[in-house]
């Protein structure tokens, strides 16, 4: 650069001496202005030599950027023939509607449409377009279409060194389709990149998006050293919810991995392995609010379905059942509302604890089809009798969470309740089910009472106004209880 300098400036005086010598004229220029003058013909230059690939021709540009991104990226990409060339921010080609293939035996299949690609250029040398060098890509405004079938062939991919150049993802989604190719969920990407990071020995894709209008990161880590170890960590902070998973594939071909999940005040340590597109697993040292507890179970991917059973062990009962508002939100996301969902849960606890209206729980959680029940739920006083759960479904409406249910309540020993709430000898009538059909709002804590019945005879209307003193859970407690309780007995004609 010096010697360039040098040179202009030997330049501009020769040629101030002879305009000089011209007009006899004994003017001087300063070294300011020649300093200018350099830099503003070196800024010509510079930018001339900017310009050099607009006049590439398109088809090369085409045919070359198509064959690069294959061999460097390993990204099958059909670009279009609109191409425009801009050097800013940087150098670099603006493609339109493009598409990416992925590489299939029979035929390759179009995974993403995207609106902009920007190709971006090493500036080493724009004389010789046979060494054009791509530096990055950014891919913006695009489509991608995933089927299961898609991800399994994705996985491969992710088994090889990426480029240590990063490829850059940026108000995109993502549409995942079932076997029947019908979407099952969009993921919003506002924010994503991949590449190879040579210091560490790793493949990253790091993504920041939505899902369900929520909020979250996802990074992946694919060691590519000795160990080869993937994590995955996935953090959806207005949930509280954090999912970590490291895991490896043996010579068999098997995976043995452990995941840590954070949610609220509780963190899930499981330990599984896969066989044949099923995973089991079961808990290591997992913890809720402090309380120690113990699960196992078996899942399969394609469809998606588990089986889960989890044991408490004395857990509070009135714990388990003050639904979080967390999670309250994290079920109004609809994410389980899936017709491609199956769930099969079991939750037991057994509590010694005093002051707990029920000793025993065994609550089933089940979807089937994107409905959720809690069917053959029962909570259990080991004195009195037991609380069961029936034609239940449990939906959304206008942005509420609500449970519509039938509970059977049946009473196993009369004088265990009747000296739990203090009742009146004199109003103690014995009877052997109650049958009550409600809806529960999780927004308001509010519970409409739809249809009451004892010892399956309708009650009167004087007892449904004392059953509906009830319906504000919020102002509930045990006082209350028993008082309303046995203004009901004493109404009760029996």
């Amino acid at each position: 650069m010096k010697q360039i300098v040098k040179k202009f400036n030997n330049l501009i005086e020769k040629t101030i001496f002879k305009v000089q010598n011209k007009t006899n004229n004994n003017f001087k220029i300063s070294n300011f202005n020649k300093y200018l003058i350099t830099f503003i013909s070196l800024l010509f230059f510079y930018l001339f030599y900017l310009l050099i690939p607009i006049i590439y021709d398109k088809t090369w540009v085409q045919t070359t950027i198509e064959s690069k991104l294959l061999d460097e990226f390993k990204i099958n990409i059909s670009a279009s023939s609109d191409i425009a060339y801009r050097i800013l921010p940087t150098p670099h080609f603006l493609i339109k509607d493009s598409k990416i293939f992925l590489d299939e035996i029979k035929k390759p299949k179009s995974i993403a449409e995207i609106k902009n690609l920007k190709v971006f250029l090493h500036q080493s040398n724009f004389f010789d377009k046979k060494k054009m060098n791509i530096k990055k890509v950014i891919i913006n405004k695009a489509n991608f279409s995933l089927s299961r079938k898609d991800l399994k062939l994705l996985s491969k991919f992710s088994n090889n060194h990426f480029s240590n150049k990063k490829i850059k993802i940026s108000n995109s989604n993502i549409f995942f389709k079932d076997n029947s190719y019908e979407t099952i969920t969009i993921i919003k990407i506002d924010k994503a990149f991949l590449f190879f990071d040579d210091q560490n020995l790793f493949n990253l894709f790091d993504l920041r998006g939505k899902v369900f209008k929520v909020p979250f990161t996802l990074t992946f880590k694919d060691k590519k050293d000795s160990i080869k170890d993937k994590t995955i960590n996935f953090k959806a902070k207005t949930l509280k919810l954090n999912i970590f998973n490291k895991f490896k594939k043996n010579k068999d071909e098997l995976i043995n991995g452990k995941s840590i999940i954070s949610f609220l005040n509780s963190t899930i340590n499981t330990s599984y392995k896969v066989e044949d597109s099923i995973i089991f697993f079961q808990s290591d040292n997992s913890e809720i609010y402090d309380s120690k507890i113990n699960y196992n179970g078996e899942l399969s991917i394609n469809p998606f379905d588990l089986n889960l059973k989890i044991d408490l062990g004395d857990y509070e009962i009135s714990e388990l059942l003050n639904i979080n508002s967390i999670v309250t939100e994290f079920l109004k996301t609809e994410l389980l509302f899936n017709e491609s969902i199956n769930l099969n849960t079991s939750i037991i606890t057994n509590t010694k604890k005093r002051g707990e209206i029920f000793q025993n729980a065994k609550i089933k959680f089940n979807i089937v089809n994107g409905k959720i029940n809690f069917d053959k739920t029962k909570l259990i006083n080991d004195r009195i009798g037991l609380l069961e759960l029936s034609n239940s479904d449990l939906f959304t409406k206008n942005d509420k969470l609500f449970l519509n249910t039938d509970i059977k309540i049946n009473i196993k020993n009369f004088d265990n309740l009747f000296s739990f709430l203090q009742t009146n000898k004199k109003f103690r009538k014995e009877f052997k089910e109650i049958l009550i059909n409600l809806d529960y709002d999780f927004f308001t804590n509010e519970i409409e009472f739809n249809n009451v019945k004892i010892d399956n005879n309708e009650v009167n209307d004087n007892l449904l106004t004392i059953i509906d003193s009830f319906k504000d859970n919020n102002i509930n407690n045990l006082n209350k209880s028993r008082r309303l309780l046995n203004e009901l007995f004493k109404a009760y004609e029996g």
